[in-house]
Parts: structure tokens; sequence; C-alpha cells
């Protein structure tokens, strides 16, 4: 569902960025509302459904690595923080679009509230990368799901840590590390699909020795 969710959204508007003037960020957000709203909605649900996975795998996690596992500990602080901040990167967006069609705007808050969407957005990277890193160990040691599962949370972990020094680039999302950070995103919603499925079809797999 979380998937089918983000990949419907992105067939609606992106946010405008900071590199756009005050008023073509007003004059897009007004002539899409329609379209935006739309985004955001799509964008709470996958949120939702992205917290229902989380909980499922965790509670696999934490069977098999233990109540005092750290890896799985780590998986669910770093996926609650990704929740967290998609909700408010949803909340700034919403922020955005209801302070554009609000008569005139101010266009230095316009850019703050862009700009500070985009840190937000920016965020979410390390966040899920340290997600991954601990879905990557727990089922490595732990084999609560098939390794191949691990080796490409382990790989989604490294290409999202690497996208990371896009963030300093003067044109964020091109370039080599522009590819890395798309082909992370890509994983990211295959690794999600295919656990998905793998913890659908093993609901009562318990550990070696339970």
């Amino acid at each position: 569902m979380f998937t089918a969710l983000v990949v419907a959204s992105i067939f609606t508007p992106a946010p405008p960025g900071t590199n756009s003037p005050a008023e073509d960020i007003a004059a897009q957000l007004a002539a899409d509302s329609t379209a935006h709203r739309l985004s955001l909605l799509l964008g709470f649900l996958a949120d939702v459904a992205f917290l229902v996975f989380l909980a499922g795998l965790w509670s696999r996690l934490r069977r098999w690595e233990g109540p005092s596992g750290m890896f799985a500990a780590l998986f669910l602080t770093a996926g609650a923080a990704v929740v967290a901040l998609m909700l408010v990167s949803g909340g700034l967006n919403l922020a955005l679009l209801q302070y554009a069609s609000g008569g005139q705007p101010d266009p230095a808050a316009l850019l703050a509230l862009t700009a500070l969407n985009e840190w937000v957005g920016a965020a979410i990277i390390p966040a899920s990368g340290a997600m991954f890193l601990g879905a990557a160990v727990a089922i490595l040691t732990t084999r609560a799901l098939p390794q191949w599962l691990g080796w490409l949370a382990a790989a989604t972990a490294l290409l999202l840590l690497i996208s990371l020094v896009g963030i300093f680039q003067t044109t964020p999302g091109e370039g080599v590390v522009g590819i890395v950070g798309f082909v992370g995103f890509l994983l990211f919603m295959v690794w999600v699909l295919a656990t998905s499925v793998v913890l659908l079809l093993r609901p009562g797999r318990q550990p070696a020795g339970a």
C-alpha cells in the first residue's frame, strides 16, 4: 500500500523549490491547488501505511533479536523519525499551500516556508539511512527474514548516506550524486514492497528454539 501511494503521488505536482521566485511559487500553488491537495492526501495515507509496516516489521525483528535488541531498536527509532519528518513536511506543504492562496502572501514568508520544507525533506535521508542500517544488521544477524533482504537494506542504507553529499551541492539532485539518490529511493520502495510480501507470506515465523 505504501509503495502504491508513493508511486501515485509521483504523478501529482511537486512542491516548489527555493530556486523559484516567490511570485512563481504563489502562482504555481494557486494554479494547481487541487492537485497539490491530492498530493498531500496521498502523502498522509502513505505515512499511515508506512507506520503500520514499521510496527509489523519491528515486531518481527524484536521477537528474533530479543527485547534488548539494539538493531531492532535502531530500526524502530529511526523509522519513527522518518514518519515524524514526513508528517512535518506534509504540514509545511499544507501551510505553504494555504498561505499562498490567502490574498497577498509575503514573499519572504513563502521563501522561508519553502526552504524549511526542503530542509525537513533533507533530514529524512539520514533518518532513512539509519533505519535501513538497523534493519540490515538485525536481519543478517538473526535471519528473521531472508538474507537477501538484509543485503538489499544495507545497499539502500549506503546509497542514501552517499546521497547526503547532494545537500551541500549548489544544484541538489544533479550529477552522479543525484543518480545515486534516485537509485536509493527506488531501492527504498522495492525493499518495503518485498519485505511486506515476505511478512505476509510468513506471518507466524518464530526464532529457532523459541
